[in-house]
């Protein structure tokens, strides 16, 4: 089925995988996408400082990592802290662990296409760890899973998180 509009390109996009093959493949999807709106966000996996769990949230009936926009003038890590503490009420110190590689995915809003970066990192947490869902942003619930449960539950969230995650941690 070829798409005959432009929301049915965003569709087929949101629910395929594909693979760009090019000298330059970030190059190219960056060309390809260059008339959507681009959007940058950060986010990451945080692990509780010595213990085995990790947290999450549940939005939009996915299990996902919290994560928001980069905002101007703001780094990529600042900002991944920002949305993590924002999005799921914690308090304390984080400590960069290490960086992920980033995900990409395509959504349609009002008429309008997205692209969207995200740029993803691990941390270690240490604070209080009473977690507050930020509801304004569709977040249901936020809690902590220990690795064997999340690894377990991936069917859970969304394509591109599962194969970031499956791949690098």
């Amino acid at each position: 089925m070829s798409p005959q509009t432009h929301e049915e390109l965003v569709s087929l996009l949101q629910h395929t995988n594909y693979q760009v093959v090019s000298p330059d493949p970030e190059q190219a999807m960056f060309s390809f996408f260059s008339n959507w709106k681009s959007l940058q966000t950060a986010g990451g996996l945080v692990q509780r400082e010595n213990d085995d769990a990790f947290l999450w949230i549940y939005r939009f009936a996915h299990l996902d990592l919290p994560k928001g926009k980069i905002e101007k003038g703001e780094g990529k890590v600042q900002a991944a802290i920002r949305e993590i503490e924002e999005e799921t009420g914690l308090d304390g110190q984080f400590e960069l662990l290490d960086s992920l590689p980033c995900t990409y995915h395509v959504y349609a809003l009002k008429g309008r296409s997205f692209f969207k970066q995200n740029y993803w990192f691990r941390f270690r947490f240490s604070g209080v760890s009473a977690l507050t869902p930020q509801k304004e942003e569709g977040i249901e619930s936020v809690f902590w899973l220990s690795d064997a449960q999340w690894r377990s539950r991936l069917a859970e969230t969304y394509p591109g998180l599962q194969e970031l995650l499956a791949a690098s941690c």
